[in-house]
């Protein structure tokens, strides 16, 4: 049986999936969201980790406009791995912010 965090994690990428082959309204936003609502649950205390997540969000889409060159497939894989961004974007957000309040409360 999947924890939560593995169930969120399923959903988002399938989210991201579908959502490069159909028109979802809010799809990014829905993946944003599920990205902060995954990263509050599961907060990210390595700084390692949070850095990894923030390259995906910046770097992923980059890269992945490249697999446009690929016939048939590769808008979908394009915009599936920007949609994983997407969500990958939330958890830094949500992440860094919880860092940066536990800095500050005493």
């Amino acid at each position: 049986m999947m924890n939560l965090e593995k169930s969120l994690t399923a959903i988002m990428v399938l989210l991201a999936i579908v959502a490069a082959f159909i028109s979802i309204p809010y799809s990014a936003l829905i993946l944003l969201l599920l990205g902060i609502v995954l990263s509050v649950m599961t907060p990210i205390t390595e700084i390692l980790e949070r850095t990894a997540y923030l390259i995906i969000a910046v770097a992923a889409p980059n890269a992945a406009d490249n697999l446009d060159v690929i016939p048939v497939l590769g808008s979908y894989l394009n915009a599936t791995i920007d949609g994983i961004a997407i969500a990958a974007a939330g958890m830094w957000v949500a992440s860094f912010a919880i860092a940066v309040i536990n800095r500050i409360k005493p």
